[in-house]
């Protein structure tokens, strides 16, 4: 797996390089999306089930604006908004992002939208909006305090948009229009966010899904709040994470699976997710250090209708694993049967075995990324991954996907292994265990 990661590394810092000056400058322009839009619920084939299925309980979807939200529905005065742009645009150099709700409305939930206009300007005329329906609402765990109101009042937190129509924001993403959209609090060197991504988007192009993104100064009720990072929600979509999603009440397996490697992944009560025990191994990494894997709680991310989807998936995941571990660790070689049960493979290598389940190029790329930035957390949370098992899969194999939150990124030393190796001792007594047990046994693989 190592082969061709230099000439990777040395593209990407190259890029970085190229485009850091261009930091302050406003948002690329629109452009339309070359992923083809899919139709996931017409590839799926119903089989007959020999057990009674189990479905579970219907999720109900917030319903921000059942009309439009106007400056005058949230009684906004519309000449004062308009005042207020003009003042803007000649103080700030970035694009601004402008978002007003209504007088006794806070911004403070996790859970549920507050109504609000959207404007976007200080940019190319031909992407601004100006007075968009939507909705906003708090987004994150340790980054939002933990849905502690308090704090969330008294300090910068990041947020969640969603508009009522599908909408580009600033030319992100070539120009793709989704609904919803994220802005990323700043820490106090303002780009740890921006340059992970466009190492992302530069090593892994076009055959994989990384956010783009665009630093913008963001204003409440006129309030300035900081510099966010504009960037985009990891979901299911055809501009994002390309696979299929179930029709509503399908509850048959043969559908796509967005995975997160989440260490808040058992504070939901209503979250789907499964565990992993990592086969219970012990194994020496790249550095030569020794150590038994940490289990680890892995949410599902999209919408699941049964018992079965959530039992399938736990069961294709650890088994993949396994096939994994044996083929690269003990030299056994497995494969799937048509039930995803294990059963002797006649392959002879650990990366002809890996190869039949995993993409590994997006293996290879997501390494090379988290190894560069120096990301203490692609262990325990906010990894991604997926696989789509539906007829016309485009993603038959596991994906690594979505390279997100780096928050713990840049740590300062140029002489080990991080993303492929244990996490640092000292760092494990006081934030626990962050290894990658996926990156640790694969990136010994030559």
């Amino acid at each position: 797996m190592r082969n061709d990661m230099n000439r990777r590394i040395i593209a990407a810092v190259c890029a970085v390089v190229m485009t850091g000056a261009t930091l302050t400058s406003c948002a690329k322009e629109t452009g339309e999306s070359s992923k083809a839009e899919s139709s996931p619920a017409e590839s799926q084939t119903v089989t007959t089930m020999t057990e009674p299925v189990v479905t579970l309980p219907a999720t109900t979807k917030q319903v921000i604006n059942s009309e439009p939200a106007t400056y005058e529905s949230l009684s906004a005065d519309k000449a004062e908004k308009e005042s207020f742009k003009k003042k803007i645009r000649s103080e700030s150099k970035i694009p601004v992002i402008s978002v007003t709700t209504a007088p006794d409305d806070m911004i403070a939930s996790r859970e549920k939208y507050t109504s609000c206009v959207v404007d976007v300007f200080n940019c190319d005329e031909k992407l601004e909006i100006n007075e968009a329906s939507a909705g906003i609402k708090v987004r994150g765990n340790s980054s939002a305090y933990y849905g502690d109101v308090s704090q969330i009042l008294a300090n910068k937190v990041p947020y969640r948009i969603k508009f009522d129509k599908k909408t580009n924001m600033l030319g992100l993403n070539n120009g793709a229009e989704c609904k919803s959209w994220v802005l990323l609090k700043s820490d106090w060197d303002l780009i740890r966010n921006d340059i992970a991504f466009r190492f992302g988007r530069t090593i892994m192009g076009d055959s994989n899904f990384c956010s783009d993104g665009q630093l913008v100064h963001l204003y409440v009720n006129e309030e300035f709040q900081g510099v966010y990072e504009l960037c985009e929600q990891c979901q299911i979509n055809p501009n994002r994470v390309d696979i299929s999603e179930p029709a509503e009440g399908y509850t048959d397996t043969d559908i796509g699976y967005y995975l997160e490697l989440d260490n808040y992944a058992t504070r939901d009560e209503d979250n789907h997710y499964i565990s992993m025990d990592y086969e219970n191994a012990t194994v020496t990494d790249i550095n030569g250090e020794t150590r038994q894997f940490v289990p680890a709680e892995y949410s599902i991310k999209n919408d699941l209708y049964s018992q079965n989807q959530i039992d399938f998936i736990d069961k294709y995941l650890n088994n993949l694993f396994k096939i994994v571990y044996e083929a690269c660790e003990n030299g056994k070689y497995y494969k799937f049967d048509e039930n995803y049960d294990l059963v002797d493979s006649d392959v002879t290598t650990a990366e002809e075995a890996v190869s039949n389940v995993m993409d590994i190029d997006s293996v290879r790329d997501m390494y090379i990324l988290y190894e560069i930035v120096h990301d203490y957390d692609c262990g325990e949370g906010s990894f991604y991954m997926c696989v789509d098992l539906s007829k016309d899969s485009k993603c038959p194999k596991l994906k690594f996907t979505s390279p997100w939150d780096f928050n713990w990124a840049y740590n300062d030393s140029t002489e080990k292994y991080y993303a492929g190796a244990f996490t640092d001792k000292n760092f494990v007594a006081k934030n626990g265990d962050r290894s990658n047990p996926w990156f640790i046994i694969l990136c010994k693989q030559d």
